[in-house]
């Protein structure tokens, strides 16, 4: 059944008037004539009773009218949704992310993409370095945020941003009201840091930020991921460096400070090389504008 026969019939229902309905639809009178006899043929049923002064629905044409125009409508629906899905409006998108990257920029990016591209069913997923880089291997997830840069065949990494690190500790500790902190303040400290293989560069910039202050964490907590560091400070069992987004995350007996000379990290994107999709494509470019300076 041909949508235009479809149209046709919609039109001149509404006019019940073949001279009007054909001017609607800028076509001559014979040939609207034509095609609404091959509908009614197709149909099976007449759809329309016509005398020389009068056109009216039949009951089967009132009854074939609501299907017609929900039929039409659907086919609308579908071509948005096609149009969409190549424009990476409509779709899936499954990312991962660090809930210490969830800062202003990020929230930014996630609420435009959402405002942009409302249609597409998105699903975020608060995950750990190695889950996310396994996820995208695996094709599990579309789009994953860390803070390292690293070599694979697979992936591509774009850096979206650079944040401080800050000092987040007890709300009893001797530097808590001394304002910005020197590094060279924590040398007898007890840092709670996160394993270096998860740590995504993290703990090197800690390092390497001691090393130049003259000192070497000697007293270290590990705890699985920075959640559980701003947990274990919480209980003042040492003081933790951590990005500055984490602050965002508040614990009734955390402080967090910055630093005189605060050191930074990178925050990066990553998605598979091979991943052609329009959806993760219009998100990469989403992301990069909205954080963009």
């Amino acid at each position: 059944m041909e949508l235009r026969r479809l149209r046709y019939f919609v039109v001149l229902a509404d006019e019940l008037n073949f001279r009007r309905a054909a001017e609607r639809l800028n076509i001559a009178q014979s040939p609207l004539s034509q095609q609404i006899r091959k509908l009614e043929d197709e149909v099976g049923a007449r759809l329309f009773d016509r005398t020389n002064r009068h056109v009216n629905l039949t009951h089967a044409g009132s009854v074939f009218l609501q299907e017609a125009q929900a039929l039409l409508a659907r086919s609308r629906e579908a071509v948005d949704r096609a149009q969409g899905a190549a424009e990476g409006r409509a779709g899936a998108l499954r990312v991962g992310y660090l809930t210490s990257m969830t800062n202003e920029r990020f929230s930014a990016a996630m609420t435009r993409f959402r405002k942009d591209c409302p249609d597409v069913d998105l699903a975020l997923y608060d995950m750990v370095p190695d889950a996310i880089l396994g996820g995208l291997k695996d094709r599990l997830i579309d789009v994953g945020f860390i803070r390292a840069p690293f070599r694979t065949d697979e992936l591509e990494a774009k850096r979206i941003w650079r944040e401080k690190l800050i000092v987040a500790l007890p709300r009893n500790h001797w530097l808590a009201a001394r304002g910005p902190i020197a590094a060279r303040s924590l040398s007898e400290e007890t840092f709670v840091m996160v394993p270096d293989h998860g740590s995504m560069g993290l703990n090197e910039v800690i390092r390497m930020m001691c090393l130049r202050a003259g000192f070497t964490p000697q007293r270290r907590i590990v705890a699985n991921q920075m959640q559980a560091a701003i947990w274990l400070v919480h209980l003042g069992f040492g003081i933790a460096v951590v990005p500055s987004s984490l602050q965002g995350l508040h614990r009734d007996n955390v402080l967090y400070q910055p630093f005189e000379n605060s050191p930074a990290i990178s925050a990066y994107m990553l998605w598979r090389k091979d991943n052609r999709s329009p959806v993760v494509a219009r998100f990469r470019y989403i992301v990069r504008s909205s954080v963009r300076g």
